[in-house]
């Protein structure tokens, strides 16, 4: 029941979200604020990381003279292979998102179309099937919950 009628839920949140515009704004800044950060913890939890193992790497490695002439110190070199590995896997994310976008868009794009064309074939054999009575029964229902809810917006 739920899988079938999903896009009336969807359309159903997305007329609550305008109607309810302020409270939308409000709940979308929450969200959006608690998921920068935890981002932002991820990010230092993975760069903490990074840079650990790339000291670990230099102290094991015992690259000593060639290190210490390019960087001041130890801490100053490990935090720029960090940057630059960081970067790396920033730009390869970039590049897959990059390579996705177009078929996620077509996916989504030929998913709103067969939705709007079966919704659409079956409101017009509902109101096929009525009779002239049920018609503008259901036309003057529509426009009275329209007019009481006109009372909520404001």
């Amino acid at each position: 029941m739920i899988k079938k009628n999903l896009d009336l839920i969807v359309v159903g949140f997305v007329v609550l979200a305008i109607v309810m515009y302020d409270v939308t704004l409000d709940l979308l800044g929450e969200c959006m604020h608690l998921m920068y950060e935890g981002l932002h913890v991820a990010f230092e939890y993975v760069e903490l990381g990074i840079e650990e193992a790339v000291e670990l790497l230099f102290h094991l490695l015992d690259v000593g003279e060639i290190i210490e002439y390019l960087f001041e110190s130890d801490r100053h070199g490990s935090q720029v292979v960090t940057f630059y590995i960081l970067l790396t896997i920033a730009w390869f994310g970039f590049y897959r998102l990059w390579k996705t976008l177009p078929r996620l868009y077509a996916f989504f794009k030929q998913l709103i179309l067969n939705t709007w064309v079966r919704r659409k074939t079956e409101f017009q054999l509902y109101w096929f099937s009525l009779t002239i009575l049920n018609k503008v029964a259901l036309a003057v229902t529509a426009m009275v919950v329209a007019y009481i809810a006109s009372f909520f917006v404001m």
